[in-house]
């Protein structure tokens, strides 16, 4: 049984240490309650590859999110640019503001 818990943990917990660098995180606050929520993507599976006619000059991946905190129902968007190295090329929000 231990086994079987133990697993289920490695799934509900985020990775630390190399495994971190498989994530890009970004912090927004809500223009509704100022909640400041902070948003962790995988980049192999929530980050897309850009395809030809929705792509930003030089960008070679996408994120498109909904975020939801936990203080209010205000949905946030964002959509997010990278480029090589998935250094941030664009980025635009709705329904909230991004954290430096």
């Amino acid at each position: 049984m231990g086994g079987f818990l133990k697993n289920l943990k490695n799934i509900f917990t985020v990775p630390t240490g190399d495994t971190a660098s498989k994530f890009i995180t970004l912090t927004v606050r809500c223009n509704k309650c100022g909640e400041k929520i902070t948003v962790r993507a995988r980049k192999n599976s929530d980050i897309s590859g850009v395809s030809g006619g929705e792509s930003q000059p030089g960008a070679e991946y996408f994120l498109r999110k909904e975020i939801l905190g936990e203080k209010c129902n205000n949905l946030i968007y964002i959509e997010v640019y990278f480029g090589p190295g998935f250094n941030i090329i664009s980025k635009e929000i709705s329904g909230g503001k991004f954290v430096e």
